[in-house]
């Protein structure tokens, strides 16, 4: 009785998932025994076997939407959290769902023979999740699953949201960053300037919660001794 209204509630998480395998099942017979799974600038510059490489991304897309959806049930954190209406892990699990399936989609597209600067495609696809996924990041709960889980945020809910809107606000500026910049400079230089960025952004929302830790934490000193 749960799964129809499951996917009542959820009939835009399941087209999602489904449409790979919808599009994988009608040209199956079409495709080339070798597909491109990789692009850059100058065109494909890797290949795999046609099951392999047409299926992985929707078969990820659906495993990353099972965990995502089990996860309000296995953290402690979140089943103690009364004000948490699942709303910003939806938003998550629909943009990184949706981005694995559209990259699925694109891998078979082009094995049917539409052939276009998939490179470009893939990496503005991969950049507008992370604008998303910025957007939302300051309002996920405290979860040991999700987010950035330094010892801590896990600690003080308040460092938590702190180091998850600051962190929300470096992501979407970077990410609006390296959108314009790819008219600059080639966009394998592009991606190679963002990845370093979230590392940068990975390694400050360390230290920042650290930072905001120390601030929030009274310094304990030790009691009076009492003269002999």
């Amino acid at each position: 009785m749960q799964t129809p209204r499951w996917l009542k509630e959820n009939w835009l998480q399941t087209a999602i998932l489904l449409i790979p395998f919808i599009v994988l099942a009608v040209f199956w017979g079409r495709f080339p025994e070798r597909v491109v799974v990789q692009w850059n600038d100058s065109g494909p510059t890797k290949w795999a076997d046609k099951t392999f490489g047409l299926l992985l991304s929707p078969v990820m897309s659906v495993a990353t939407a099972l965990f995502l959806g089990w996860i309000p049930r296995l953290d402690p954190k979140l089943r103690r959290n009364p004000d948490w209406n699942g709303r910003s892990l939806g938003v998550f699990r629909l943009a990184i769902t949706t981005l694995m399936s559209f990259v699925g989609l694109l891998v078979a597209v082009y094995a049917l023979g539409f052939h276009f600067n998939s490179a470009a495609i893939g990496i503005n696809a991969v950049l507008l999740f992370f604008l998303v996924f910025g957007n939302y990041l300051g309002t996920f709960p405290p979860s040991y699953f999700v987010g950035i889980r330094t010892p801590w945020t896990l600690e003080n809910d308040d460092v938590w949201r702190a180091t998850h809107r600051n962190a929300g606000r470096i992501m979407v500026v970077g990410t609006l960053a390296a959108l314009g910049l790819q008219f600059v400079i080639t966009r394998e230089h592009t991606m190679g300037c963002f990845l370093a960025f979230i590392g940068a952004s990975f390694a400050w929302s360390v230290y920042y919660s650290h930072r905001r830790f120390q601030a929030a934490t009274p310094v304990r000193r030790p009691p009076d001794v009492p003269p002999a």
